[in-house]
């Protein structure tokens, strides 16, 4: 059971320090050499990976980020975010503000080994991020295949 609470406590700190533009807070949590994925970006590694866009992200769009839930099942960790953004900060990986704006639902699919987030897939609940970024020439990743913990029958011979 400590080591669960060790590991909520863990996922609120990511929480925080994501909402609070305070990143230097993921140095104790999150492994240096972490492996990322997200619509955004995949196959991407270590911290400073995360916490430059994570960075050029609140420069450009300056959210708000509500916690929507947090949970922890063994080494395992969710954290559901609404981003309520607006593209009119800085420049984001070559798109300038457009002053557009929405609200994203995200969730942070964590593996936790030994007290430190080792693996963090960032997934999409709604579009209006995902859809804005491609609407404006961002590069997204298509025709992803994570691997999976259990892979489903092939049924349909594909």
């Amino acid at each position: 059971m400590a080591k669960e609470n060790n590991n909520n406590e863990l996922t609120l700190k990511i929480y925080k320090a994501f909402a609070n533009n305070d990143l230097a807070q993921w140095d104790g949590v999150i492994h240096p050499d972490v492996k990322l994925n997200s619509p955004a970006g995949r196959g991407l590694a270590g911290i400073e990976t995360l916490k430059s866009f994570a960075g050029a992200f609140h420069a450009a769009f300056r959210p708000t980020v509500d916690l929507i839930d947090h949970y922890v099942a063994g080494d395992r960790g969710l954290v559901t975010v609404n981003l309520h953004w607006k593209h009119d900060g800085e420049e984001f990986y070559g798109i300038k503000p457009s002053g557009q704006g929405g609200t994203s639902v995200e969730t942070f699919l964590l593996r936790i080994e030994n007290g430190l987030v080792t693996h963090w897939d960032t997934a999409d609940n709604s579009l209006d991020l995902a859809n804005y970024l491609f609407s404006e020439g961002y590069d997204l990743p298509k025709e992803v295949k994570p691997p999976a913990l259990i892979e489903g029958p092939n049924i349909h011979g594909r």
